[in-house]
């Protein structure tokens, strides 16, 4: 087995997140089909026993966790999902329900802080998710996922209640010099 396409595939196997063709795999080895072919298969029955294993389904190919191992790799990669979400985190799910999609410079100006680590923790557990913004090729929106909207039992962010009946109730602080809730006179 070539070493060096054996290692060349693995890379990129490792860093795709999604399965690779084998016209791809050969594309970006600059290899021909055959060799790729061969080099996976024996790659494949060489990790058959290891931690992660190459998967191939309808001539694409991924890596993945070994079956074996499922239900002890799904136990760590949910523990830092059951923790309770924190009240930032809560805050920014909230601004991305009501305003997406949405980008991180206006959560963050909404909020006044940082939201790297709220919007890490909710991409993680899927209940966001980023989407290209069309306005600004280098940055993204967030925007919540069917997932979140599945976890609240609704169909739709339509059937979020209105925003203004869940802080009708919420007085918020006084701030000297300036009125809330009546209009500007002249």
């Amino acid at each position: 087995m070539n070493e060096q396409l054996k290692s060349q595939l693995e890379s990129l196997l490792f860093v795709s997140n999604k399965p690779l063709s084998l016209k791809q795999l050969a594309k970006f080895t600059e290899s021909d089909e055959k060799t790729v072919k061969q080099t996976l298969d024996d790659l494949s029955k060489e990790r058959a026993s290891s931690g992660v294993v190459i998967l191939e389904a309808s001539g694409n190919y991924q890596m993945a966790t070994n079956g074996a191992n499922a239900e002890m790799v799904k136990t760590f990669l949910n523990s830092d999902l059951r923790e309770k979400l924190t009240d930032a985190t809560v805050e920014v799910l909230a601004i991305i329900a009501y305003r997406q999609p949405i980008s991180k410079a206006e959560i963050e100006a909404i909020r006044g802080v940082n939201s790297q680590y709220s919007l890490r923790h909710l991409l993680m557990r899927g209940l966001i998710e980023k989407i290209p913004n069309p306005n600004d090729a280098r940055g993204s929106l967030y925007q919540i996922t069917t997932d979140m909207l599945q976890q609240l039992g609704i169909t739709s962010v339509n059937d979020l209640p209105e925003f203004s009946k869940l802080v009708e109730h919420i007085k918020l602080p006084e701030v000297a010099g300036v009125t809330t809730n009546e209009p500007e006179t002249t």
